[in-house]
């Protein structure tokens, strides 16, 4: 006799088979992980994180997470309360927590000494962990795992997506420089990507980053729109062509310097105004 289960996946072929597999090992068992900060051993070090679960959270549902890296001299509750940017609360989890609701795990990992150093590779060594403490504590969606990072945040989540490309969906990178130093060696998988930067920021450090992606998902190398500084011109969005199936590489350009929570026609950051996490969301979302 065939099981249930066995012939719902024969029915609907192999998008079930890989839905499936990209449950953790902790769905279907009773949560062992709440949300606030948590703690985990790394290199003989003890590192912490904060995670907010979704409200109504259901162990037999594989949620996507999203981590999202604070840039230096911050910690992780600049990540959690938004408190860099201006209406208070209006940026909690570079803004997305309001838009991710009730599907979607949220993780703000804290650097050692504010700053992501990744000395002998422990900041590496950090996601790693937090990751299977996820996964064995949470029901997680393996095939949805997401960072996103601000300023020297941005510049490791670049770095991660060359060494963890296979444990990550996608990435954002608001404002992180130019590509990652070559010394440290690059995968050549694909990953897809969302790069955004201010055109009086180093722009052309946004520009490399974006070319990097670019070239490992194997899409159209094209130059980009971009708005003049001081112009006060709406930014602009480039959505690169020819990438590889399930690989695209997005690049947003805006008028303005090192800001997380730019908005079109002002100065600086506005957590209310912002189009940076409308943004990210539909580049996330756009995974299903």
């Amino acid at each position: 006799m065939v099981s249930a289960s066995v012939l719902s996946i024969a029915l609907c072929g192999l998008a079930c088979i890989s839905s499936a597999l990209a449950a953790s090992t902790g769905c279907g068992k009773a949560a062992t992980i709440s949300s606030g900060v948590k703690k985990v051993t790394v290199k003989d070090k003890t590192r912490q994180y904060t995670v907010q679960l979704p409200a109504n959270y259901d162990a037999t549902h594989p949620y996507r997470v999203v981590f999202g890296w604070h840039g230096a001299n911050d910690n992780m509750d600049v990540t959690v309360k938004g408190s860099l940017v201006q209406p208070a609360g209006s940026f909690r989890y570079f803004g997305l927590q309001p838009l991710a609701n009730t599907s979607t795990i949220l993780v703000a990992p804290d650097a050692l000494n504010k700053f992501w150093y990744n000395r002998n590779d422990e900041d590496y060594a950090f996601f790693d962990a937090m990751l299977a403490q996820l996964s064995g504590g949470l029901c997680l969606d393996e095939k949805k795992v997401f960072s996103l990072g601000f300023s020297q945040g941005g510049a490791f989540v670049k770095a991660l997506s060359c060494k963890r490309a296979s444990l990550l969906r996608g990435v954002i990178i608001l404002d992180g420089g130019g590509p990652v130093d070559g010394s440290t060696g690059c995968t050549d998988d694909p990953i897809a990507a969302l790069v955004v930067h201010g055109v009086s920021d180093g722009i052309q450090g946004g520009r490399t980053t974006r070319d990097l992606y670019v070239k490992r998902n194997g899409c159209t190398a094209a130059d980009a729109k971009e708005p003049a500084a001081n112009s006060r011109a709406p930014h602009i969005l480039t959505e690169y062509q020819g990438c590889k199936e399930g690989f695209p590489v997005w690049y947003i350009a805006f008028d303005g310097q090192h800001w997380m929570a730019p908005y079109d026609g002002g100065s600086g950051n506005n957590g209310e105004k912002t189009f940076t996490p409308a943004a990210a969301w539909k580049f996330i979302t756009q995974f299903q």
